[in-house]
């Protein structure tokens, strides 16, 4: 308590005592202590004792706290010296331009086209009939599963039932005479048999008679000499040479016989070749008449509608009782039409820029929109090697099983071929990019609390992601995003995002909406990923 006060509370005190004046002793050897205190120990306010312990305690106070000012002097400086470095952090952050920054994402992209595909039946026909009449039947209608081969309708036509008829009894005919034919030539064969053992009797008679011949031959001759001698009489003689002449005769009958059994086995063998032509001929008609029994056939058989293959009748424009036409012009409407469906095909037109990529074999993802974007897989099967002028797509085809038959004719959806694996380049985002030029551009890493920018060779860019040929490694942290602008060596505060583009495998890709292709060779474009 200050002196001033201590004279206050005395002017009080004397009001209170009824105005006495009453002062405090004056006394050189001891020091001063206020009334209260000595109305309180009543002691003498000439004593010293109390002043003595109110000044140790006063020292020892002293003491105390200049010890424990020296014992914290550095807790005190610390802080101080905290609270500003706290407020110059503060200001240097206000100055430093804020950052988001990713890693390089390891894989690089591959390549696909993405195009709206339409799903065809594998295989589909219109079935006709090659016969007019009345529909007599017809088994089967919209939607009905059938087989190869099944009765499908039938036509009502009983002129090409005759017409069959007709030529079964013609055929038959045609064989009866083949077999008359064959008869023939078989008697022919005979009487060439005959008239070879015919001419094999007259030869041997040729020799009887040439021997008997020989034999009066030398009689007569022996007869004539003894006659010509006297030796016997000349009649004998004359006998004998009768004889001889008669034998010479029945040589030369003998010499006649046989070419006249000659004569009868060339008219024999005459005979067989006329019957082996006749028997030719009729088998030709024969063939003539069994080639009309088959037409007759055939066409009869027009009057029954078959399916051509296992799948799905999709149209019908006839009812039992209707009168059907003969379709040969190509005017009339088909009586059915059957698909096949265990194996659907899927239609899709690749662009002119992605042509030249594609080979039968690539993968292919097809999603059905009607199915929810469920996904088949299956690869391209064959395309057409020609372009469309009107539009520079090509025509390309992809083959999928269908075996439950949940895909249907018409269903469509986003068809994604791959064109190009992925390779093993770096990819990040497009936006990070800057002074891009042919294969060559620029980003902006973090290099502590400084952007640094670092040049890179790039490869391909779908507008999403770009490939990083070199320059960059995982680790860098590159700068993606940032208000305002960022040049080389300007103060930064980075905060990592999550490259959500570079959790999965990069990929270029042309229409779909999966992001136009962009190619790099191409102008030159500067100042990408100035802001977010």
């Amino acid at each position: 308590m200050s002196p001033p006060t201590a004279a206050r509370s005395s002017e009080t005190a004397q009001r209170r005592d009824g105005g006495s004046d009453r002062r405090w002793p004056r006394d050189d050897d001891q020091p001063r202590r206020w009334p209260q205190e000595e109305e309180a120990d009543g002691s003498d306010p000439s004593g010293g004792g109390w002043a003595k312990i109110a000044l140790a305690v006063l020292g020892a106070v002293i003491l105390a706290a200049a010890v424990y000012w020296w014992m914290h002097r550095d807790e005190h400086s610390k802080a101080g010296g905290g609270q500003e470095a706290s407020g110059q952090e503060g200001a240097k952050n206000q100055a430093a331009l804020r950052v988001k920054v990713v890693h390089p994402h390891k894989g690089g992209m591959t390549r696909t086209t993405t195009q709206p595909g339409t799903l065809h039946a594998f295989q589909y026909a219109d079935l006709y009939a090659k016969a007019s009449g009345y529909l007599r039947a017809q088994v089967v209608d919209i939607g009905d599963t059938v087989e190869k081969g099944q009765v499908l309708a039938e036509v009502y036509d009983p002129e090409r039932q005759q017409q069959v008829e007709l030529t079964a009894a013609e055929v038959e005919r045609a064989r009866a005479a083949v077999r008359q034919a064959e008869s023939r030539k078989t008697a022919a064969e005979a009487q060439v048999q005959a008239a070879e053992a015919e001419i094999a009797v007259r030869k041997t008679e040729v020799s009887q008679t040439a021997a008997i011949r020989r034999f009066r031959e030398k009689e007569f001759i022996r007869y004539a000499e003894i006659a010509r001698k006297n030796a016997v009489d000349q009649r004998v003689a004359d006998e004998r040479q009768e004889e001889y002449e008669g034998a010479k005769a029945a040589e030369d009958r003998a010499h006649a016989a046989v070419k006249a059994a000659e004569a009868d086995l060339a008219k024999a063998l005459a005979q067989v070749i006329r019957a082996e032509a006749d028997i030719q001929r009729q088998r030709a008609e024969q063939r003539v008449a069994e080639a009309r029994l088959a037409m007759a056939q055939i066409l009869a058989r027009y009057t029954r509608i078959l399916s051509p293959y296992t799948g799905v009748v999709t149209q019908r424009n006839f009812h039992d009782g209707d009168f059907i036409r003969e379709a040969i012009r190509g005017e009339e409407l088909p009586i059915l039409q059957v698909a096949r469906t265990d194996l659907m095909r899927v239609i899709v037109y690749v662009p002119d820029r992605d042509t030249p990529l594609l080979d039968r074999g690539d993968p292919a993802v097809v999603r059905i929109d009607a199915l929810g974007g469920e996904e088949f897989r299956g690869k391209v099967t064959r395309f057409s090697e020609y372009e469309l002028p009107t539009n520079r797509t090509m025509r390309t085809e992809v083959d999928l099983p269908n075996p439950t038959g949940r895909l249907r004719m018409g269903m469509y959806g986003p068809v994604s071929i791959l064109l190009e694996p992925p390779t093993d380049f770096l990819t990040i985002p497009s936006k990070a990019l800057h002074e891009v030029e042919s294969s060559a551009g620029s980003v902006y890493v973090a290099d502590g609390d400084r952007a640094r920018k670092r040049p890179i060779h790039i490869g391909r860019d779908d507008g999403i992601r770009v490939e990083v040929l070199s320059g960059l490694t995982t680790d860098d942290p590159v700068i993606v995003s940032y208000t305002g602008s960022i040049e080389d060596g300007e103060p930064i505060v980075a905060e990592p995002v999550e490259d959500v583009g570079g959790q999965g495998q990069g990929s270029e890709a042309s229409g779909g909406g999966l992001g136009a292709e962009r190619e790099t060779s191409q102008g030159k474009s500067k100042g990408r990923g100035k802001g977010s």
